[in-house]
């Protein structure tokens, strides 16, 4: 089955993510394109919810008007609507630093909690499944790895595993994950102590993330394992939000800019630390290379405007 790929063409900074102003003003938005990072006046209008720390966004120009209602990057509604449907096997791709492995270990039902694999060539089984290990006593004890404890769950319900980059695990790893992400019906592990044969509890799931564009670049059986795949090109609200608001809107345009001009919304993260100190010319110049200029002239229209 080939995932349903969720890509989105939409602007590089739609006004429905439109960062606000505090007290409802109106913000602008951002398009990072060949010629630099432009400022552009907003086709709606945004206000931030207090109680939520998120902004909410409206068709009216009237910033009182009550009927507003809290609207996600189109992404990220897309995730949230597949995890509350119960869709347990969902592949995020996209670029990097848009907080795909985040959203996987914190959003959903996470009450069995939520195991992290990170996939390199230089793993083994024993992240996978566990090994064993010396236990003070001197004997060895078994330790399982991330995806059998995620298969246990709280022991009532299965857990979550978080795999990133599974498309660069060894082939005999990636092997070993192709049966433990299969269906619970199919899946089955043997404990090489017990025998035991454990099969994953009810409610595991698993997102993969990667930064592939492509998905065909991924292997077959793998992508058959996920029926849904869906393209992060923006930065969670939550994430956006933790920004100081002159760096909302030019955080959003980089993350989903060209390659050769794309930052991850971790460097503006890092400018905002640096400039505290060593001020703004400065930070952009060691944070964002030759993209500083881009980044500083935004930000000064923004400010005059």
């Amino acid at each position: 089955m080939t995932p349903a790929d969720s890509s989105h063409a939409t602007p590089r900074f739609s006004p429905r993510s439109a960062e606000p102003r505090a007290g409802g003003a109106v913000h602008r938005r951002f398009v990072l394109d060949g010629s630099g990072l432009h400022v552009c006046e907003p086709a709606v209008d945004a206000v931030i919810d207090p109680a939520l720390g998120r902004p909410t966004t409206n068709g009216s120009t009237n910033m009182n008007d009550d009927t507003s209602t809290e609207q996600l990057p189109t992404c990220w509604q897309d995730v949230t609507d597949a995890l509350t449907s119960g869709i347990d096997r969902i592949i995020l791709f996209g670029p990097p630093g848009t907080g795909k492995t985040f959203a996987g270990l914190h959003l959903g039902n996470l009450g069995a909690g939520a195991q992290r694999l990170i996939c390199n060539e230089d793993m083994t089984a024993a992240d996978v499944t566990g090994c064993w290990m010396p236990n003070g006593e001197g004997t060895w004890s078994w330790h399982d790895g991330a995806v059998v404890r995620a298969w246990r769950g709280n022991g009532l319900l299965g857990g979550r595993v978080v795999a990133d980059e599974i498309d660069r695990a060894s082939g005999d790893v990636l092997s070993l994950l192709l049966n433990m992400f299969d269906s619970r019906e199919s899946a089955t592990w043997r404990h090489p102590e017990s025998g035991k044969v454990h099969k994953p509890r009810k409610g595991f799931s698993v997102i993969m993330t990667t930064n592939v564009e492509n998905l065909r670049e991924l292997p077959v059986a793998l992508r058959d394992r996920f029926p849904v795949a869906i393209r992060i090109d923006q930065p969670h609200p939550d994430a956006v939000a933790r920004l100081p608001f002159d760096l909302r809107g030019p955080a959003i345009a980089a993350a989903d800019a060209d390659p050769d001009r794309r930052v991850s919304i971790r460097a503006f993260f890092a400018f905002d630390q640096l400039r505290k100190k060593l001020g703004e010319e400065r930070a952009a110049r060691i944070v964002f290379g030759p993209r500083a200029s881009d980044v500083l002239d935004a930000l000064r229209v923004d400010r005059v405007a």
